[in-house]
């Protein structure tokens, strides 16, 4: 059997068993965690496939298609990136020793950033993790690889540093679900 078939059999077959999970009421979070990483991984691969086949077809006929999926498959990828990457960067904001690190360093590294300084900007938060003895973000450590521009890769770190550095002050909305949750 095709390894396509089998995997697409294999992938019929784990959405069933969700389904049926919801079906019966009883939904199990680490296996909607499983399907979401096998979807990941098989939408990064295919996106590697399609960046191979867009290189391959340099000069022929079939070039812009492959180009425009690349493209839409790239930038979906990216946005989830982007997205995965904010996250982190307010869980890190609980964090004292990050938060004040990020907030002497901030501005030097948006400095970085802006000036397309990939390596410096490594080197720079890495320092922080290392002397916080926190492990480096892995999701950073995608968005730091060369496969992404110049822009993407500003776009991430932007996006990281907003969520450690943003406002501290809560918004009413946040004022009022703590005190409801206090009263209860």
């Amino acid at each position: 059997m095709n390894t396509s078939v089998t995997q697409e059999v294999r992938l019929e077959q784990k959405l069933e068993e969700l389904k049926n999970q919801l079906a019966s009421g009883e939904p199990k979070f680490e296996d909607f965690k499983s399907v979401y990483y096998d979807l990941r991984k098989n939408i990064k691969e295919f996106q590697e496939l399609l960046q191979w086949a867009a290189e391959d077809c340099r000069g022929k006929e079939k070039e812009k298609e492959f180009q425009g999926l690349y493209r839409q498959v790239a930038g979906w990828n990216a946005a989830e990136l982007m997205d995965s990457i904010k996250r982190t960067g307010f869980a890190f904001k609980n964090n004292r020793d990050i938060k004040d690190a990020f907030d002497r360093q901030g501005y030097r590294i948006i400095e970085l950033i802006r000036s397309g300084k990939r390596d410096e900007v490594f080197h720079a938060i890495l320092r922080i993790f290392v002397s916080t003895k926190k492990e480096f973000p892995s999701q950073l450590v995608e968005a730091f690889k060369p496969v992404y521009t110049d822009e993407l890769f500003k776009v991430f770190l932007f996006s990281f540093l907003s969520g450690i550095l943003g406002r501290e002050e809560e918004t009413e909305q946040e004022t009022k679900i703590k005190k409801e949750v206090n009263n209860e």
